[in-house]
């Protein structure tokens, strides 16, 4: 076993494309977490209130669950350094939005909130990395679920 681990060990600190691999995936990682702080953010300066960051469950996740007056927003956050060439809005496809809408059932259905007014936003980032001045728009009623009276 010690072997064993210690040969993982070696395979990835000297060959190159794991190491470019982890790099690149904590990278992202750092600054997807990093934009949904920022959302977060922007979602409190507009008067919600966030009931839930990263809700998870075997269906899918939902970045941030907020509340806008009467209204339970389900906010999806896309974040994309600025050397990127494609829009982070268009990563959401039919497949993620219905992801998105199956994991917010559940939620509503969990917390006994299905009689609640529901909206889909996306919030995109655009930014360098951490701590970077970031470019950000909020998207409201971003999709409608796939079969509207779905979520209800």
């Amino acid at each position: 076993m010690n072997l064993l681990l210690r040969q993982l060990i070696f395979k990835i600190i000297y060959c190159q494309t794991w190491t470019k691999a982890l790099d690149r995936f904590f990278v992202d990682d750092a600054l997807g977490h990093y934009g949904e702080r920022l959302a977060a953010r922007h979602l409190l300066k507009q008067g919600y209130f966030i009931t839930a960051k990263r809700f998870f469950d075997r269906r899918g996740e939902v970045d941030l669950i907020a509340v806008d007056k009467n209204t339970i927003v389900f906010v999806e956050v896309k974040t994309r350094g600025r050397k990127s060439n494609s829009m982070p809005a268009e990563a959401i496809d039919q497949n993620k939005q219905n992801r998105i809408t199956q994991t917010s059932k559940h939620y509503l259905k969990l917390n006994n909130l299905t009689d609640c007014q529901t909206r889909f936003d996306i919030i995109t980032i655009i930014c360098s990395g951490p701590g970077a001045t970031a470019s950000i728009t909020h998207f409201k009623h971003a999709f409608e679920p796939p079969n509207l009276f779905e979520i209800f």
